[in-house]
């Protein structure tokens, strides 16, 4: 029994320093909307809103779905992890020059290009070592790069409230980035002793079964958003960056769970897994309950925002299913089925697109979280029903 708890105790401590140190990742975004939203205007929030979506589709590009990548790689090949990070790295930096020449074609970014490559060239730099943080669990200390991080922004923003604007805010955050970037290459020095430099195209070509899938993914979730920048006003457009930093913050908290313990679920018996998946959607339902209640006591006592009851209703419906999905997507990762998942990601975002320009167009913010709603649900009854048809014909 004893021992039991001990084991209960340490992942316990494992969940949760990996959920401190992500969720200090999103609070960075979180408290720089306070500060600026509380002291500056919403307009500018806004403006950094449109720089931060497309960006991040850039970043999305340029980890062309790596971590999962390695993740599996370095669970069946413990011994070379630096040399195979190392050689994903230096292959996947080459995307950084094709980025370069589309930044210079959209039109948010124009007379802020170099800021905007400095900015996206670091944040590639500084996510790449997330992999590492993640596989050799070195959670204590990302928490302490993430705090010094969050203060260097707070700190530099309230310093310069009177006079910020979009570009002495992207150098805050480049700033900030800077010294994040330093953290980790002091931290990992180790992991660049014994490694060959080459570059081998063939290990970002391994990726590509991981990127579809994220990539599509991604735009299913975010395709809201990137209408957002359309439709929206900069006032709308803020608010619902507000709303939507939430959300991610229940999305994240159904990986926290599992992202400590991948290279475990990787050989876990598929009947543990459906017990974990029906356990984790009724589980669901109370987590969504709670992080309402966070959600709405935040925006509204802190940022001093007001939603309707319908967008928290439907913010609450898009949470439920979280947990399962992240199991379900695993579960196909674990046999090799991104493939399948990439082709019913895609369909679904096709639908998602078209139906969202309608919905947007016409219900605004209401519009664009019942998007939300549809993609969520449909991903997980989807797979779900997929993975259950599978099981049926192999027995």
């Amino acid at each position: 029994m004893a021992l039991k708890n001990r084991k209960i105790f340490s992942r316990l401590k494992t969940i949760s320093l990996y959920s401190l140190s992500q969720i200090l990742g999103v609070f960075s975004i979180l408290l720089l909307s306070f500060i600026i939203i509380k002291y500056c205007s919403t307009e500018l929030w806004g403006k950094y809103t449109e720089i931060l979506i497309w960006s991040n589709l850039f970043l999305l590009f340029l980890g062309f779905g790596s971590q999962d990548f390695l993740l599996k790689s370095f669970s069946n090949s413990p011994s070379t992890i630096n040399q195979d990070w190392w050689n994903n790295s230096i292959a996947r930096s080459i995307l950084l020059i094709p980025s370069y020449f589309i930044i210079y074609f959209i039109p948010i970014f124009k007379e802020l290009e170099v800021l905007i490559f400095a900015l996206i060239t670091l944040q590639f730099a500084t996510h790449s070592f997330k992999v590492l943080i993640l596989y050799q669990r070195d959670f204590k200390f990302n928490i302490g790069v993430e705090i010094i991080y969050n203060l260097i922004l707070a700190s530099s923003c309230l310093i310069l409230i009177d006079t910020i604007d979009l570009k002495k805010l992207i150098l805050i955050i480049i700033l900030g980035q800077g010294v994040r970037l330093m953290c980790y290459i002091i931290f990992y020095q180790s992991v660049f002793r014994k490694i060959k430099f080459q570059i081998q195209f063939d290990n970002v070509k391994q990726s590509m079964p991981f990127f579809i899938p994220l990539a599509v993914g991604t735009i299913r979730v975010k395709v809201d958003a990137y209408y957002g920048t359309y439709f929206f006003n900069l006032n709308t457009l803020s608010k619902y960056q507000v709303f939507l930093s939430f959300l991610t913050l229940a999305q994240m908290a159904s990986s926290f769970a599992l992202n400590p313990f991948l290279k475990n679920l990787y050989r876990s018996k598929n009947t543990l897994i459906r017990k974990l998946q029906g356990k984790l959607f009724w589980y669901g339902w109370g987590f969504a309950l709670v992080m309402i209640v966070i959600m709405y006591t935040s925006i509204t006592l802190l940022y001093e925002l007001h939603f309707t009851k319908m967008q928290y209703i439907l913010a609450f419906i898009i949470m439920i299913p979280l947990f399962l999905h992240v199991l379900l997507v695993n579960e196909y990762y674990k046999k090799n089925k991104q493939n399948e998942i990439a082709i019913i990601a895609s369909i679904l975002v096709l639908f998602q697109i078209i139906l969202g320009y309608y919905l947007i167009k016409f219900w605004d913010m209401d519009g664009a979280l019942i998007l939300k709603v549809i993609g969520q649900w449909s991903i997980v009854i989807i797979l779900w029903l997929w993975i259950r048809r599978k099981s049926i014909k192999t027995v």
